[in-house]
């Protein structure tokens, strides 16, 4: 038996030609649901916590997650039952640096798109923070970057040096230095270099004043209240789409930010369909079997982005944007959490994930 979290667009659909498969509800699967339906292969999204307490007992051989991040998923307990374990390492990427290049020029918005001589520094250069830096250096930022753990790698010959528009520097120089931060790093507690409060009260109290800070990794990597201390104290402008206690959310935090969303930035419909693909392959890596990819294959030739010379006129960029992603709407519609009771915020979070329009990627 597959089962396939129902938010993962066309895969249930595409493993059923060659599989008996069900779909379930992220947050709500339970040890006993897969117990009872004789479950082999697993299939989730970021809000299903897979650890000891869903599978011990269970039949589960594989667990695949459509989604890039994976602090979700205990590696280790999958490693010590011997579980296969697949990811969509990038699959959304593209679509959370175009959230984050929206954001940025929806701040600029009112300074009339004035981008020369503005730095942006960027936490974390994995595939999301490479495709941030990108775009921005194509927008005439000057990019800084910081990445101990890849620079560390790069030091020892094991990845290629960073693209020459970029300059690797410490983050208090980032913190200090730039008129936008942007963070994209995972949430680890352990190892050498931990990101748990990563950006925190001690060192956020150096940012530049009137700067903008993005905040679209994990929930916990940045100390919340220390957004709110320098909104208040250094007229920092906010753009959250994370939070510490998903899916309740930070009442004091969220009206005060000038994009606030319910963890979507990675859900254009372009990202989710590549996390259906990465599935797709993990599958028939594992069983051999050629479930059918007709539909997502059209769907993802949809994908048609924008030439460079739009990032010659933020303006129009803008614009475009605007249209596709609306993001504007999606905060508008979130911002109205806080009006709810604390015990409905949960039901509210997760409907409008649940119910999350069809958005393409333009960039």
């Amino acid at each position: 038996m597959v089962l396939v979290e129902e938010q993962i667009p066309f895969l249930a659909e595409a493993l059923s030609k060659c599989s008996e498969v069900r779909t379930f509800s992220g947050r709500n699967i339970t040890r006993d649901d897969l117990i009872a339906s004789d479950c082999e292969i697993l299939f989730v999204r970021s809000i299903t916590k897979v650890d000891a307490k869903l599978l011990e007992g269970t039949k589960v051989r594989f667990v695949g997650t459509a989604t890039s991040g994976t602090d979700h998923i205990d590696v280790e307990y999958l490693r010590s039952k011997g579980i296969a374990f697949a990811d969509a390492k990038g699959a959304n990427a593209n679509s959370v640096a175009e959230y984050v290049i929206f954001s940025i020029l929806h701040w600029l918005s009112d300074l009339y798109f004035d981008i020369k001589g503005k730095t942006i520094g960027v936490v974390g250069f994995g595939s999301i923070g490479k495709l941030v830096a990108k775009y921005s250096d194509l927008l005439g930022l000057r990019v800084l970057i910081n990445d101990p753990p890849l620079l560390e790698k790069i030091q020892r010959g094991e990845e290629p040096f960073f693209p020459g528009f970029v300059e690797h520097v410490e983050l208090d120089e980032i913190i200090e230095g730039s008129e936008i931060i942007t963070n994209h790093t995972p949430l680890t507690f352990d190892g050498k270099y931990p990101t748990a409060y990563l950006l925190n009260r001690q060192n956020l109290a150096r940012v530049r004043k009137n700067s903008l800070f993005i905040h679209t990794s994990r929930g916990g990597v940045v100390e919340e209240n220390a957004m709110i201390g320098i909104a208040q104290s250094h007229n920092v402008t906010l753009v959250v789409d994370v939070w510490e206690n998903e899916p309740q959310v930070n009442c004091s935090l969220v009206p005060i930010c000038l994009i606030a969303t319910p963890h979507i930035a990675g859900y254009s419909f372009d990202g989710k369909l590549r996390g259906s693909w990465a599935m797709l392959k993990a599958f028939k890596d594992l069983t051999g079997l050629e479930p059918d990819s007709d539909k997502i294959e059209k769907e993802l030739r949809r994908y048609k982005p924008l030439a460079k010379k739009y990032f010659e006129h933020p303006a129009e960029l803008f614009k475009a944007l605007s249209e596709s992603r609306k993001l504007l709407e999606d905060s508008s519609l979130f911002k109205r959490i806080c009006q709810h009771p604390r015990n409905k915020r949960k039901i509210f979070f997760d409907s409008l994930r649940k119910n999350y329009p069809m958005r393409r990627e333009i960039l």
